[in-house]
């Protein structure tokens, strides 16, 4: 329905307000902006509009050298894909408005004059119609994506941390490498994440019904920007828990909770974000995580054991900040909880 009626609408608008007589690129660019990935509208039409300037200017130069014909056609196109190449790289929507707009002038030089006005009118006709049959015609609940992509994201990875747990407390190597390994999945469901979280921006900020949803966006984009560090440092932890029980180092029983309570911590923080109200359990249970590792590592942990202390540290740090907590304050409470020191000393 969107495609239909912005496609209909750019030719409305090219016709009987603009007065071109078949403007074809027009609803062309409207379908193209419809079409391009949630999230990437503005990038996609951006690199259109250029793409096209882009081609009118080549094509202009290259025909006025060397004159229509087929070989002069080949070196047209061939130079408008190769400097738009060059400008953007592998940028598909540029590349292509590029070239076509460049075959285009190539091909009707002959016949037509004066085509580099109407092609830009037409580009933007065509691109404005798309974002408004976007922003006003039936948009979806722009949460709805990231809540049905998030859903996974933390419940993988609070799993492979629970798995890690789980071979820490049981000397189970094999277990520990099966966690270590899940993490492979964990890193296709943050990219589904931030995906969605990139249409709901887009979403949020075009749609005028749905900027009441931008509060509840920001505390999912604000965990998000934290987690892509979580999930860094609870992997390398995942890591050294399977070098530590290569080595048969022997594991405080607070290590293993101390990591429980970091999966626990994050499913917490799922559930806050879902409502949309802190809960105070995340913080609690960060903080257990803080206060576990440091009694792991005042009962003399040895080598491997004291690089996992500091992996848990750093994650709970991490997390302390996805709940709004200044980087400074997220690290001096683990520090205090972790060493039992109020001064942070």
């Amino acid at each position: 329905m969107q495609a239909g009626l912005a496609t209909a609408g750019a030719w409305i608008i090219a016709t009987d307000f603009l007065g071109r007589n078949a403007p074809v690129f027009a609803p062309a660019a409207a379908l193209a902006t419809i079409a391009s990935a949630t999230g990437q509208r503005t990038r996609q039409t951006v690199e259109l509009l250029i793409g096209v300037g882009l081609g009118i200017t080549v094509a202009d130069a290259l025909l006025y050298l060397v004159g229509s014909g087929a070989w002069q056609i080949a070196v047209v196109v061939s130079g408008s894909i190769a400097l738009a190449l060059l400008v953007a790289g592998r940028s598909g929507a540029l590349v292509s408005q590029a070239g076509a707009t460049a075959t285009l002038f190539a091909t009707l030089s002959g016949s037509q004059r004066s085509l580099e006005l109407p092609r830009i009118l037409d580009a933007a006709v065509g691109a404005s119609m798309g974002f408004l049959a976007v922003a006003l015609l039936l948009p979806f609940d722009p949460l709805r994506g990231v809540r049905r992509a998030a859903r996974p994201f933390f419940t993988d990875l609070a799993a492979a941390i629970h798995t890690t747990a789980q071979a820490l407390a049981a000397g189970d190597r094999d277990l520990a490498v099966r966690a270590l390994d899940s993490f492979n999945g964990v890193a296709a469901d943050a990219k589904h994440f931030d995906e969605a979280l990139r249409g709901a921006e887009e979403m949020v900020s075009i749609a005028p019904w749905w900027r009441h949803r931008r509060s509840r966006y920001q505390q999912y984009r604000a965990a998000a920007d934290q987690l892509r560090a979580f999930t860094t440092n609870v992997r390398v932890m995942a890591r050294r828990v399977v070098t530590l029980l290569e080595y048969h180092e022997p594991v405080p029983p607070s290590l293993h909770q101390a990591v429980t309570a970091l999966g626990d911590a994050l499913t917490y923080l799922h559930g806050d974000c879902t409502t949309g109200r802190a809960s105070g359990q995340t913080r609690q249970s960060v903080l257990e995580a803080a206060r576990l590792a440091g009694q792991a590592d005042r009962a003399q942990a040895r080598e491997f054991g004291e690089t996992v202390v500091v992996q848990i540290r750093s994650a709970a740090s991490d997390l302390l900040r996805a709940t709004g907590a200044s980087p400074q304050d997220a690290n001096r409470l683990v520090r205090e909880t972790a060493t039992g020191d109020e001064n942070g000393r």
